[in-house]
């Protein structure tokens, strides 16, 4: 049918609202990463996820699935995580991983990854964002100007620079030297 019948055009494919529990599943572990490389503690990374699922699932009418979905909830990651540091109440302690799959992180792989975490606390939020979706994500310069719509080079000098703040923070809080 098309508008010239009478009819109206057929909407464009999303993914049915009715798969969102799949997505769900499949994805908060993925999503829960994001958020805690991007900053969000340990104690909050669950319900900052579940924040970012209720937007996510408000706004998959909008997604195009011709796109790969990673890269879309990403982006929402990156906005709540950002939110998320700007509060000044989240400046506590941190407590114990979120076990998202059931699996308890050995004590060196806890250890390496707090210490991972505890470098990037340190990086420019900028900066940090950069180092993560390119190093930790694996995108691509051009992905990440994309879904942060910021010039390619200012993309590539903040990983740049992120990366040399990282591997400085990680000397000083006794890692590998710089």
């Amino acid at each position: 049918m098309t508008p010239l019948d009478g009819g109206t055009p057929p909407p464009p494919r999303t993914i049915a609202m009715r798969d969102f529990r799949r997505l769900f599943e499949a994805e908060l572990g993925y999503v829960c990463r994001a958020l805690r490389r991007l900053g969000v503690l340990e104690g909050d990374v669950y319900d900052v996820a579940q924040e970012v699922f209720v937007i996510v699932y408000q706004q998959l009418p909008t997604y195009d699935p011709t796109r790969p979905l990673r890269p879309w909830l990403y982006a929402f990651a990156v906005r709540f995580a950002s939110n998320y540091r700007r509060l000044s109440r989240h400046t506590e302690a941190r407590t114990g991983d979120v076990d998202v799959h059931g699996d308890a992180p050995s004590s060196e792989r806890r250890q390496a990854r707090d210490l991972v975490h505890r470098a990037l606390d340190q990086l420019e939020h900028d900066q940090r964002t950069a180092v993560v979706m390119h190093d930790f994500e694996g995108m691509s310069a051009p992905e990440i100007a994309t879904l942060t719509e910021t010039p390619l080079n200012t993309v590539y000098s903040r990983i740049r620079l992120g990366r040399e703040a990282f591997r400085k923070a990680v000397a000083a809080l006794g890692g590998v030297p710089a």
